[in-house]
């Protein structure tokens, strides 16, 4: 196809988003859809070229994918030979042995897949998956291995319907998306049947299939519209909201307005995206979409990058220097290799691929056959490490009194509800963060029959953001509208990850409970860190930094105040767990057998439960008492 400079600038518009989202700039919430933006421009380009040559009878399955591997294998390659380094020197054993899987899945484009089954609610975080975004490369790889035989066989022997089967698979992806998004949000993020319309956006742009505007004010209207429309998504889109589905028609319906008003004359849009520095940027897009992830999960995990920086020095560290990478990347890597001294015939192309890919391979397979090549560490770090891969949960009773996410409320077992006519009934509602009190203050308070309605991501309120699932919804009517009416609990215990967006939602339920007559506790925040406590005590033994862990320690303080002061207002009772959790500044952190209170960024433990609760028992003594106790409970809290 014929070059457009100002495709290469729209390449732009999708990269800038998707490296300031990750670099944690949350001026632009919702970057992740540069993404889709890709999506839209690979299926134009590349069913382009594909259509132009089967058009002319030159096709050929050999040479496509020749071109792909010039283009995306050597930058992937070197990409993935340094991450493997870093996370050698890095990764905790239980980290490299998941590392060392998603490694193979990069080099067979499946990550997509892999990532998909570990996406539970309580599997690692992003923090420190150096490989995670490559899953949208492996979508890409799945999508072309399909579609260009499915165009030479349509194109063959059915000519004349290949528009409408085009469309209707279109249609029945975008139909499928629709559906995974409210039944199996990870799916529809990841797998390729979710994501393919989006590809498709752009292919029907590319055979012709939506009429030419070839109007000047037309194109004009159109190229703006479509960029105000990826602008919208990248400033109003939230990572809590469901996607891709529906939210994604916007930046991918835009991207599309933006290609097709360029294809019959210029515009002034095009003009910008074609301004030199803007196309310079498209022109470094993939493989600065390459290095920025694993630059900014290095300094999350506060490699040897930007330890101990302010946060916002972090962040712009982190886009500097993968710009630059970016940039020596294609200049050293890409292009040679495509148009350069470097460009090797075929034969001699795929053998150095498969040499470099079977390296990789057999990394990734060592890492798993030595558990993570656990020797890099000493016995003590491996057992504080160990809590890393633990993924049971039990003292959160998930599945019935805690439902994950993928669940609905139809698998809340309300027995978890069920009254105690000899001990007081306290009904503890809210979050993840609420669940994984529920164990301690059971064993804590023996008196009281600690009930429990909790659910991951829904916070304990009336109303909920517009991002909230289905599920959260219904738990909570559940618990205000009909559970609540309909039995007397002695106490309603609210707690949760709160935020200062929750503060209007908690003061209108707080304000219904109490003109309800009902007695209600608010646990405050817990203690927070910027990577899981396990691989923070992990790197603090081995770097011998006693001070390391402080150092990553998220400050809880105002939300803290502020949700202690609104509950005091209303009438409540609070309880600040973060004072409980650091008297006179020193935090919890370990039990009596030198193991981790918490086993990832936040949530307890079943001995970090425990503990906690005896502590905050401790410092509330009437905790476990009626209403007549909130005066001096909500004294000691205010003097916290």
């Amino acid at each position: 196809m014929q070059y457009r400079k100002d495709i290469d600038g729209l390449r732009a518009v999708a990269v800038l988003p998707v490296v300031a989202f990750h670099a944690g700039f949350n001026q632009l919430p919702g970057g992740f859809v540069g993404v889709d933006v890709f999506f839209v421009i690979s299926g134009y380009l590349i069913t382009g070229n594909i259509f132009a040559e089967l058009s002319r009878g030159d096709f050929s399955l050999l040479r496509f994918y020749e071109r792909r591997v010039r283009r995306i294998g050597p930058a992937l390659l070197a990409v993935l030979a340094v991450t493997t380094a870093l996370a050698y020197f890095t990764l905790l054993p239980g980290e490299m042995l998941e590392y060392a899987r998603s490694l193979i899945a990069s080099v067979f484009s499946a990550s997509n897949v892999f990532f998909w089954t570990q996406a539970g609610y309580f599997d690692s975080d992003s923090s420190t998956k150096l490989l995670l975004h490559t899953w949208s490369l492996s979508v890409e790889e799945q999508f072309y291995i399909v579609f260009p035989l499915l165009l030479s066989f349509l194109l063959r022997v059915f000519p004349s319907r290949l528009k409408p089967i085009i469309w209707g698979l279109m249609a029945l992806s975008f139909a499928s998306a629709l559906a995974s998004v409210a039944l199996a949000p990870s799916a529809a993020f990841y797998l390729p049947h979710n994501r393919a319309w989006e590809l498709m956006v752009g292919s029907v742009l590319a055979l012709g299939m939506v009429p030419k505007i070839r109007s000047p004010w037309l194109r004009e209207t159109a190229a703006l519209l479509g960029l105000a429309m990826i602008g919208a998504a990248v400033l109003l889109y939230r990572e809590q909201m469901p996607f891709p589905g529906a939210a994604a028609l916007l930046p991918c319906l835009g991207a599309a307005l933006v290609i097709a008003a360029g294809e019959t004359g210029p515009t002034l849009m095009g003009r910008l995206l074609s301004w030199r520095p803007v196309v310079f940027i498209g022109l470094i897009s993939y493989s600065l979409y390459l290095w920025h992830w694993p630059v900014m999960v290095g300094a999350q995990m506060n490699s040897f990058l930007f330890g101990g920086a302010p946060p916002m020095a972090i962040k712009i560290g982190t886009v500097l220097v993968s710009i630059v990478l970016a940039t020596i990347s294609w200049w050293f890597i890409e292009r040679p290799f495509r148009v350069g001294p470097l460009k090797l015939p075929r034969k001699a192309l795929f053998q150095l691929a498969g040499v470099a890919a079977t390296v990789l391979v057999a990394v990734g397979v060592a890492g798993q056959v030595d558990h993570g090549l656990s020797y890099r560490y000493s016995p003590r770090v491996q057992q504080i490490a160990d809590l890393l891969t633990d993924k049971s949960h039990r003292q959160m009773r998930e599945g019935t009194c805690f439902l994950p996410s993928g669940s609905t409320v139809d698998d809340f077992d309300m027995a978890c509800v069920r009254q105690d006519p000899g001990r007081r009934d306290y009904l503890l509602i809210g979050d993840s963060h609420a669940a994984h009190l529920w164990y301690g203050l059971a064993k804590a308070m023996p008196t009281v029959n600690v009930m429990q309605a909790t659910a991951s991501g829904c916070k304990p309120t009336l109303t909920h953001p517009g991002s909230a699932e289905e599920r959260c919804v219904a738990l909570m009517d559940r618990m205000f509208d009909d559970y609540l009416p309909a039995h007397k609990v002695d106490t309603v215990v609210l707690a949760a990850r709160w935020k200062r967006d929750d503060l209007p939602r908690l003061e209108a339920t707080l304000s219904r409970l109490r003109a309800q007559g009902l007695d209600v506790i608010v646990f405050g925040p817990i203690i927070e860190y910027r990577s899981p406590l396990p691989r923070l005590l992990a790197v603090s033994d081995r770097m011998h930094d006693p001070d390391f862990v402080d150092e990553q320690r998220i400050d809880v303080s105002a939300v803290d105040r502020a949700i202690g002061k609104l509950a005091r207002q209303k009438g409540a009772r609070y309880v600040s767990l973060a004072s409980a959790m650091c008297p006179a500044g020193h935090c919890l952190e370990v039990d009596g057998k030198g193991y981790p209170v918490q086993f990832d960024y936040g949530h307890l433990t079943g001995s970090g439960s425990e503990i906690l609760a005896r502590r905050v028992v401790a410092k509330y003594p009437t905790l476990s008492q009626g209403p007549i106790a909130a005066a001096p409970v909500a004294a000691s809290a205010a003097g916290a």
